[in-house]
């Protein structure tokens, strides 16, 4: 029962870790986006494991290296941007 509502609670904390990406991302706050996105990864990607769908645990852990590298690639783009004016 207990491993029931755990369980529920990961998928719940998922599910609005990726909405709340989603929005940082459409209100053009790149940076959070990508922190909160990459959290909602590793919560997927936990989610994934315990129910053991491997599909899902594999798209996450793409989505994870998209997510690290977008999160990096934005910062080096504010320091060039910096840097041009």
């Amino acid at each position: 029962m207990l491993h029931k509502i755990l369980f529920q609670i990961l998928n719940y904390s998922g599910l609005s870790a990726t909405l709340l990406a989603v929005w940082f991302f459409s209100s053009h706050k790149y940076k959070i986006g990508f922190a909160v996105s990459i959290l909602s990864c590793i919560l997927w990607i936990a989610i994934a494991y315990i129910d053991n769908v491997w599909s899902l645990l594999i798209l996450n852990a793409i989505l994870l290296i998209l997510d690290i590298r977008g999160y990096f690639k934005k910062d080096s783009q504010k320091i060039k941007q910096t840097e041009a004016n």
